[in-house]
């Protein structure tokens, strides 16, 4: 659509809706800009006022220091003061200290009134803007797990019609085709090219989180097979310290580090911090299921890709690729 043609067929209903949208979007990061503000110049105004201030303060303990001389009863040697004059001494100087006390008060309210007024409007922005991206976190991530679970049940669906193998190997990147690896002969020491069958992994799939453990990206990974059983007890141990309290929760990070996978061959910014953000978390009050309490793995054998420089060729390397069933931690905790 044209410009022109936009701004002939806009209304002002419009371009209010479309305002009002765009405020309510940035409201958390506009309430807290002017809740900085207004504190940092209540700040500033304060500083400005304090000499005034203590010039205030002066006068006032002036003020005392002077009731109590004008009410202070001093008797000639040996003479004794009457009860009643005592009594009637000390409350005269509570009715003078009481009107200083209020006068100072509101001396320094004019002083300072306008600067702390300031002050706690700035810092009720700061906590509204606080409230406010409390719901939207919570917004967030009540339509995250929404959107996990369509996913899942999308996942059920096509599973039984085309088969939950092949589903799983769908989502998580794996396509058939020949590969080529690279075996030595135990015997010789003769490398030699052999062709087979099996599932290459590609680009990141549906899952975000599923990861290749190989030899270059995990210390559990030998050059013949992944070494089932010290994952098993990895993960073993993971659900078991979220279920006795060990710990309240791990992040896909922390899970991935236990699993001996290599920070390094994490990824890019986004996806680390989508590990970051997301992972297992064993609070019972904040997370009814139990099932959801558990970490689980997901596994499929088959094959990456990488170049061999010194043949100048694609070689396929063996390679077991994990999923996992983390979910936002925003709010789970």
């Amino acid at each position: 659509m044209k410009l022109g043609s936009y701004l002939k067929n806009v209304t002002g209903k419009d371009v209010l809706r479309n305002v009002g949208m765009k405020f309510k979007q940035s409201k958390p990061e506009l309430m807290l800009f002017g809740g900085g503000i207004f504190t940092l110049g209540a700040t500033i105004w304060a500083v400005m006022k304090a000499e005034e201030g203590k010039e205030k303060a002066k006068e006032f303990q002036e003020a005392i220091e002077i009731a109590r001389q004008e009410t202070e009863i001093e008797a000639p040697e040996g003479v004794t003061v009457l009860p009643e004059a005592v009594k009637q001494m000390k409350l005269e100087r509570g009715k003078r200290y009481t009107k200083i006390y209020a006068h100072t008060a509101y001396e320094l309210l004019k002083v300072f009134g306008g600067p702390a007024a300031l002050w706690f409007a700035g810092m009720g922005l700061i906590f509204g803007a606080h409230g406010e991206l409390r719901k939207t976190n919570a917004s967030l991530v009540a339509e995250a797990l929404s959107v996990r679970n369509l996913m899942q049940e999308y996942r059920e669906r096509v599973a039984k019609a085309v088969g939950e193998e092949v589903e799983q190997r769908i989502f998580m990147g794996a396509e058939q085709g020949t590969v080529h690896i690279l075996e030595t002969d135990p015997d010789t020491g003769e490398q030699k090219i052999k062709k087979e069958k099996g599932d290459v992994f590609y680009a990141q799939p549906g899952s975000i989180f599923a990861r290749n453990f190989t030899e270059e990206t995990s210390d559990a990974f030998d050059i013949r097979s992944f070494a089932d059983i010290y994952l098993e007890d990895r993960i073993n141990t993971i659900n078991q310290k979220l279920a006795v309290g060990v710990a309240r929760a791990y992040t896909g990070m922390d899970i991935l580090r236990m699993l001996g996978y290599n920070e390094n061959a994490l990824g890019e910014d986004e996806n680390i911090d989508a590990l970051i953000r997301n992972g297992i978390s064993g609070n019972a009050r904040k997370v009814k299921d139990p099932e959801m309490r558990k970490l689980k793995v997901t596994r499929l054998q088959g094959y990456q890709k990488v170049w061999d420089v010194e043949r100048n060729m694609e070689v396929y390397k063996p390679c077991l690729r994990l999923d996992f069933n983390f979910y936002p931690l925003e709010g789970m905790i």
